[in-house]
């Protein structure tokens, strides 16, 4: 607000977190209660104790702030400001009991509570902070799309812009942006040349409704990306018959530095004998990639790259990863390095870039040594869009 210099300038923050016209009515309580206490502290107008405490809490924003915005005047110039700001920051509950269908903007500080009213169609004027918590057992793309008003056209404020909300909400949004910047990718920016396959995997798609898809079901593996599986199985029961099966089929490949051409279908025999468990909205499911590796070699791309690494610092006697939860794998099973080289290198066709782990228990292994599989998608060309909900 200081930075601007316009005395009329909006500034949003936006809850939107459910329906229910009783939880708006909490909320707007709980708010106004909070605004209130901070005005009052800040204002020395409270005990010591909040005094303190709200204090605590604007250093905690203001360092937070800090982290993406240059340039903030000092704190005590902005909680001066905050004094006289503060006290027009009353909440506004917008939903069907409102009969305004606009937001009723005051200049500076607005505070907004939204319901089903907010479902499409309306933009908050200075949108800063979203606290958003709508969720739904069966997402509706357009409508989620909708929702996403924390993206915006609003650059003056991107530096101050905050969201908070749960992570598989955060995980839905993601998919439903690496579903459209994949698309967009494999597009490329001359309409008039449009080089590009879609390849289906999985069973029949479900439309929620006509021209709406549920992106809890349908997802994508963007062009170019590193894929592998969150959950390897490492049990020795599990894969010491098809470890010595990969062993044999890998005896040629020792260079750990060198990408071998092969054909796409070798990289399938391989990937026939790795396993893994299965995780909710992972994209790597055993079946599946091996489908989609299927369906670029019949639409004409029969060659590949494999990379098979197997820890020249340890003289090729194995990698020793520890083993992680899934998730928390940053950069697949070895070094980042390795998948980025492959895309440099190899970007239009599949690499195949397997990892012989020494499996030590040490390391939460089972004391079996395993390969484990990372794969390096084409950029160019094919877009993988796979169906969760398959029948088998």
């Amino acid at each position: 607000m200081l930075s601007s210099g316009k005395e009329d300038e909006k500034y949003s923050f936006l809850a939107h977190v459910c329906y229910k016209q009783d939880i708006h009515s909490v909320l707007e309580k709980v708010i106004s209660q909070f605004v209130i206490n901070l005005d009052q502290a800040i204002r020395e107008k409270s005990s010591d104790t909040e005094n303190k405490q709200a204090k605590k809490w604007l250093e905690q924003a203001y360092n937070e702030l800090n982290k993406t915005a240059d340039n903030l005047p000092l704190i005590n110039e902005l909680i001066d400001e905050l004094k006289i700001q503060l006290r027009h920051a009353i909440p506004k509950i917008i939903n069907a009991n409102n009969p305004e269908k606009e937001p009723n903007y005051n200049p500076g500080m607005n505070i907004l509570i939204g319901g089903n009213r907010l479902g499409r169609g309306v933009t908050i004027d200075g949108l800063m902070v979203t606290y958003y918590g709508r969720d739904a057992k069966q997402k509706v793309m357009d409508t989620v799309h909708q929702h996403a008003r924390m993206y915006g056209y609003r650059p003056q404020l991107k530096d101050v812009t905050r969201l908070f909300l749960a992570e598989h909400i955060l995980d839905a949004f993601r998919s439903i942006h690496e579903a459209d910047e994949a698309m967009r990718q494999a597009i490329g920016d001359d309409i008039h040349n449009i080089k590009l396959q879609p390849v289906w995997i999985g069973g029949n798609l479900k439309p929620t409704r006509s021209n709406v898809l549920d992106p809890s079901v349908i997802d994508v593996l963007v062009p170019g990306s590193l894929v592998f599986p969150q959950s390897p199985a490492y049990k020795k029961d599990e894969i010491e018959n098809n470890f010595k099966e990969i062993d044999n089929l890998l005896i040629h490949y020792q260079d750990n530095n060198q990408y071998y051409e092969v054909d796409i279908e070798f990289i399938i025999k391989i990937l026939n004998y790795t396993k893994s468990h299965y995780v909710l909205s992972e994209k790597w499911e055993d079946k599946r990639i091996i489908k989609g590796l299927t369906d670029i070699k019949s639409k004409g791309m029969t060659k590949g790259r494999l990379n098979v690494r197997r820890g020249e610092r340890n003289n090729n006697q194995g990698l020793d990863m520890k083993r992680k939860d899934p998730f928390e794998w940053m950069f697949g099973f070895g070094s980042g390095r390795w998948s980025l080289e492959a895309k440099e290198k190899y970007p239009d066709v599949p690499t195949l870039i397997i990892c012989y782990q020494k499996g030590e228990k040490s390391k939460k292994w089972d004391g079996h040594p395993i390969y484990l599989p990372m794969l390096v998608l084409p950029k160019q060309k094919f877009v993988l869009m796979f169906n969760y909900d398959e029948d088998e």
